[in-house]
Protein backbone atom coordinates (compact mmCIF):
# COMPACT_ATOMS: atom_id res chain seq x y z
CA UNK A 1 0.00 0.00 0.00
CA UNK A 2 1.39 3.38 -1.01
CA UNK A 3 0.62 6.38 1.14
CA UNK A 4 -0.01 9.60 -0.76
CA UNK A 5 1.44 12.86 0.49
CA UNK A 6 0.22 16.42 0.48
CA UNK A 7 2.63 19.30 0.99
CA UNK A 8 1.59 22.90 0.84
CA UNK A 9 4.27 25.24 -0.41
CA UNK A 10 4.92 28.09 2.00
CA UNK A 11 4.95 31.37 0.11
CA UNK A 12 4.93 33.96 2.86
CA UNK A 13 8.24 33.19 4.56
CA UNK A 14 10.62 35.95 5.67
CA UNK A 15 14.00 34.79 6.94
CA UNK A 16 16.69 36.94 8.57
CA UNK A 17 20.24 35.80 9.27
CA UNK A 18 20.98 36.98 12.81
CA UNK A 19 24.59 36.07 13.52
CA UNK A 20 27.91 35.12 11.96
CA UNK A 21 27.17 31.41 12.49
CA UNK A 22 24.42 31.56 9.87
CA UNK A 23 21.57 31.12 12.36
CA UNK A 24 18.29 32.55 11.14
CA UNK A 25 14.91 33.52 12.47
CA UNK A 26 11.93 32.74 10.27
CA UNK A 27 8.62 34.57 10.16
CA UNK A 28 5.42 33.19 8.63
CA UNK A 29 4.07 36.37 7.03
CA UNK A 30 0.72 34.74 6.37
CA UNK A 31 0.21 34.41 10.13
CA UNK A 32 -2.45 36.99 10.97
CA UNK A 33 -1.26 36.89 14.59
CA UNK A 34 2.25 38.11 13.70
CA UNK A 35 1.53 41.85 14.16
CA UNK A 36 -0.16 41.05 17.48
CA UNK A 37 2.89 39.02 18.54
CA UNK A 38 5.15 41.98 17.72
CA UNK A 39 2.90 44.40 19.58
CA UNK A 40 2.68 42.09 22.61
CA UNK A 41 6.45 41.55 22.70
CA UNK A 42 7.10 45.30 22.46
CA UNK A 43 4.59 46.12 25.21
CA UNK A 44 5.72 43.25 27.45
CA UNK A 45 9.38 44.31 27.20
CA UNK A 46 8.44 47.90 28.05
CA UNK A 47 6.39 46.74 31.06
CA UNK A 48 9.19 44.46 32.29
CA UNK A 49 11.67 47.34 31.97
CA UNK A 50 9.32 49.61 33.94
CA UNK A 51 8.83 46.95 36.62
CA UNK A 52 12.60 46.50 36.83
CA UNK A 53 13.14 50.23 37.38
CA UNK A 54 10.54 50.18 40.16
CA UNK A 55 12.16 47.12 41.75
CA UNK A 56 15.62 48.75 41.62
CA UNK A 57 14.27 51.88 43.35
CA UNK A 58 12.83 49.71 46.12
CA UNK A 59 16.13 47.85 46.51
CA UNK A 60 18.07 51.12 46.68
CA UNK A 61 15.80 52.33 49.51
CA UNK A 62 16.39 49.19 51.58
CA UNK A 63 18.99 49.15 54.30
CA UNK A 64 22.09 47.49 52.90
CA UNK A 65 24.37 45.03 54.64
CA UNK A 66 27.42 43.03 53.75
CA UNK A 67 28.72 39.97 55.49
CA UNK A 68 32.32 39.81 56.61
CA UNK A 69 33.24 37.19 54.00
CA UNK A 70 30.88 38.39 51.23
CA UNK A 71 32.08 40.05 48.05
CA UNK A 72 28.71 41.72 47.43
CA UNK A 73 26.28 43.45 49.71
CA UNK A 74 22.69 42.23 50.01
CA UNK A 75 21.44 45.12 47.84
CA UNK A 76 24.07 44.45 45.18
CA UNK A 77 23.00 40.81 45.09
CA UNK A 78 19.30 41.80 44.95
CA UNK A 79 19.98 44.24 42.08
CA UNK A 80 21.81 41.61 40.04
CA UNK A 81 19.03 39.09 40.67
CA UNK A 82 16.42 41.66 39.63
CA UNK A 83 18.32 42.24 36.36
CA UNK A 84 18.67 38.49 35.72
CA UNK A 85 14.96 37.93 36.29
CA UNK A 86 14.02 40.85 34.03
CA UNK A 87 16.29 39.67 31.21
CA UNK A 88 14.83 36.17 31.41
CA UNK A 89 11.29 37.57 31.19
CA UNK A 90 12.21 39.93 28.32
CA UNK A 91 13.80 37.08 26.36
CA UNK A 92 10.64 35.00 26.84
CA UNK A 93 8.48 37.93 25.70
CA UNK A 94 10.58 38.52 22.58
CA UNK A 95 10.69 34.82 21.73
CA UNK A 96 6.90 35.06 21.43
CA UNK A 97 7.55 37.16 18.31
CA UNK A 98 10.95 35.90 17.14
CA UNK A 99 10.22 32.22 17.65
CA UNK A 100 11.54 29.88 20.30
CA UNK A 101 15.24 30.45 20.87
CA UNK A 102 15.28 33.61 18.74
CA UNK A 103 16.89 35.76 21.44
CA UNK A 104 19.54 33.12 22.05
CA UNK A 105 20.42 33.11 18.35
CA UNK A 106 20.65 36.92 18.26
CA UNK A 107 22.26 37.74 21.62
CA UNK A 108 23.86 34.47 22.69
CA UNK A 109 24.40 34.37 26.44
CA UNK A 110 25.00 38.12 26.71
CA UNK A 111 22.49 40.49 28.25
CA UNK A 112 22.88 44.25 28.28
CA UNK A 113 20.67 47.18 29.15
CA UNK A 114 19.68 48.35 25.66
CA UNK A 115 19.62 44.97 23.91
CA UNK A 116 15.92 45.01 23.04
CA UNK A 117 15.95 48.68 22.09
CA UNK A 118 18.84 47.82 19.75
CA UNK A 119 16.85 44.90 18.32
CA UNK A 120 13.74 47.02 17.64
CA UNK A 121 15.95 49.74 16.11
CA UNK A 122 17.63 47.18 13.85
CA UNK A 123 14.30 45.69 12.74
CA UNK A 124 13.13 49.21 11.87
CA UNK A 125 16.42 50.37 10.24
CA UNK A 126 16.38 50.67 6.44
CA UNK A 127 18.42 47.95 4.74
CA UNK A 128 20.36 48.21 1.46
CA UNK A 129 17.12 48.40 -0.53
CA UNK A 130 15.84 51.31 1.59
CA UNK A 131 13.19 49.28 3.43
CA UNK A 132 13.34 48.06 7.01
CA UNK A 133 12.68 44.45 7.96
CA UNK A 134 9.34 45.52 9.47
CA UNK A 135 8.37 47.24 6.21
CA UNK A 136 9.37 44.20 4.17
CA UNK A 137 7.37 41.98 6.50
CA UNK A 138 4.37 44.33 6.11
CA UNK A 139 3.61 44.31 9.81
CA UNK A 140 1.13 47.14 9.92
CA UNK A 141 -2.63 46.81 10.14
CA UNK A 142 -3.00 48.47 6.72
CA UNK A 143 -0.57 46.02 5.15
CA UNK A 144 -2.38 43.01 6.60
CA UNK A 145 -5.78 44.20 5.40
CA UNK A 146 -4.29 44.86 1.95
CA UNK A 147 -2.71 41.39 1.88
CA UNK A 148 -6.06 39.78 2.71
CA UNK A 149 -7.89 41.94 0.16
CA UNK A 150 -5.33 41.13 -2.53
CA UNK A 151 -5.63 37.43 -1.84
CA UNK A 152 -9.43 37.28 -1.95
CA UNK A 153 -10.18 39.91 -4.60
CA UNK A 154 -12.53 38.81 -7.33
CA UNK A 155 -10.73 39.13 -10.66
CA UNK A 156 -13.83 40.61 -12.33
CA UNK A 157 -14.93 43.35 -9.98
CA UNK A 158 -11.84 43.84 -7.82
CA UNK A 159 -13.90 43.52 -4.65
CA UNK A 160 -13.19 41.28 -1.74
CA UNK A 161 -15.34 38.15 -1.76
Amino acid sequence: MVMEQLRIQRKDIYEIQVNDNGDTIVFQLGDLELPFKLDKAFNDVNKIQHDLKTRLIIIDKQKDSKGKNDLMSRNQRDRINAWKDAYSKMRTAMDGFLGEGGCQKIFGDSNYLEMFDDLFDELDRPQADGKSHLEKMRLSDEAIVKRIEDKYKSAKNKQVI
